[in-house]
């Protein structure tokens, strides 16, 4: 019975590398998942997973007119600023919450099929970059009527942008859902930072605002202000500066490599934590 069980847990693939590499190829089961987990959040509504757009929408353009007065901005040019900021830190906190719940929420499925783990990382970013593509439906709207000046060239640099947010957000699905499925206060602790980072990042107020040592801390050494700016800044007409990209890229690197030693290591035991 025992041999069984073990047999159940065992991954389809020997190493973290081929599940990271096999999992990437099945492009077909994690992009239905992902499409798939999409459709049912709205099932049985109108305009689907629009609602979500709508709720942005509300959000952005009453907290806009607030903060307008707040930061002594102009409306057509905050209002943009705070709306690509949000599409951006939407997709952001999104999937660090729902990586905390990864693993933890289909233990059941780890004990009746095998299949790569990293399947559920790929499918929990590939929605969560959906609903993002949603949210772009605000800001081209509000764009039009209020900055449609900001359009050009630089507007194609969001590809690269919201390709790395899809690169990290994989290592850090894969880090987060294995961590809280281990140590469940993690995701208590994770979700009360990502709270706080939500005000202490520039997203509803102007970068501008801080200077001296505070601006050092709560932007230049803010690596979720870089995730944000690598996409806000071309959606408001500008290129993103050097020093966004420069810390991305460490991110990446130490974020992965941390991944692939942790995967590595102790995916195997997945099933068992479950």
């Amino acid at each position: 019975m025992k041999d069984d069980a073990i047999a159940v847990a065992t991954p389809l693939v020997r190493t973290g590398t081929q599940d990271l590499l096999c999992g990437l190829a099945r492009v077909d089961l994690w992009g239905r998942l992902g499409w798939l987990e999409v459709k049912r959040r709205y099932r049985r509504t109108a305009i689907g997973p629009f609602w979500s757009s709508i709720s942005l929408a509300l959000f952005v353009v009453t907290l806009g007119v607030v903060g307008a007065g707040l930061w002594n901005q102009n409306l057509a040019e905050y209002l943009p600023y705070l709306t690509s900021g949000m599409v951006v830190w939407v997709m952001i906190s999104t999937t660090i919450s729902e990586a905390c719940m990864l693993y933890v929420s289909t233990g059941n499925l780890f004990r009746h099929m095998q299949f790569d783990f990293s399947l559920l990382a790929y499918a929990l970013v590939w929605r969560n970059f959906i609903v993002l593509l949603h949210h772009l439906a605000v800001y081209a709207v509000l764009v039009l009527l209020l900055a449609p000046h900001v359009i050009g060239l630089p507007l194609l640099l969001i590809v690269p942008g919201m390709a790395l947010l899809m690169i990290n957000g994989v290592w850090l699905s894969l880090l987060l859902g294995m961590s809280c499925l281990r140590f469940r206060d993690i995701q208590q602790v994770t979700m009360s930072v990502v709270q706080v980072a939500m005000f202490v990042t520039p997203i509803f107020w102007p970068i501008d605002q801080l200077q001296g040592t505070s601006r050092m801390v709560f932007v230049q050494l803010n690596p979720l202000h870089h995730f944000v700016q690598i996409v806000r800044a071309p959606l408001l007409g500008n290129v993103p500066d050097l020093e966004n990209y420069v810390v991305i890229l460490l991110v990446t690197v130490i974020g992965w490599a941390l991944t692939f030693v942790i995967f590595g290591r102790f995916r195997r035991r997945i099933a068992y934590w479950s």
